[in-house]
């Protein structure tokens, strides 16, 4: 099933398995002729990204293409497409307590990436149009979070929030 046939997201040309994103772009990036190359974006979900993206990212940083290379993380701060189960993006267990968060902004400047960005699709769509013009010149990279909670989780995430704010 490709789940980026349709509109708005017929831009999509290639899923091959959850995860590969990064690695593939990256292959792309480095098989493609250059003004093909540079067109190449790789779109991953934040509880993807955790599991099997960092090491991409990781990749990416350290043997760079030519043609640098733009990730965009889709952070909806739940796992929607098996259930709406946390994951260490969320700072919560999976019993919704309160733990420890990767942050991935701070993940990706750790790993030495400037150029990254963190926007709402929905309430800043400028911003995400705008990310464009913040492409990385050679041998860099671009990091887009789209952050926005899930629709379907949003009440219950805004729920556990409140809960881990009160004190105990």
């Amino acid at each position: 099933m490709r789940w980026g046939r349709w509109p708005p997201f017929e831009a999509m040309d290639s899923m091959i398995c959850m995860g590969a994103s990064i690695g593939m772009g990256l292959g792309l990036r480095y098989s493609l002729p250059p003004e093909q190359a540079k067109r190449v974006v790789s779109v991953i979900g934040d509880s993807t990204f955790v599991h099997s993206g960092i090491t991409g990212l990781v990749e990416m940083v350290y043997n760079p293409p030519e043609s640098g290379h733009v990730v965009v993380i889709l952070d909806n701060g739940t796992t929607a497409m098996t259930g709406l189960q946390e994951h260490p993006g969320t700072g919560r267990t999976l019993a919704h307590a309160k733990t420890g968060k990767v942050d991935f902004e701070e993940l990706a400047r750790t790993l030495g990436i400037q150029n990254v960005y963190v926007i709402d699709p929905t309430a800043e769509p400028e911003k995400f149009q705008e990310t464009d013009t913040k492409l990385p010149g050679p041998a860099g990279a671009l990091v887009v979070i789209s952050r926005r909670n899930c629709l379907l989780a949003n009440r219950w995430i805004r729920e556990y929030e409140r809960c881990n704010e009160q004190p105990n």
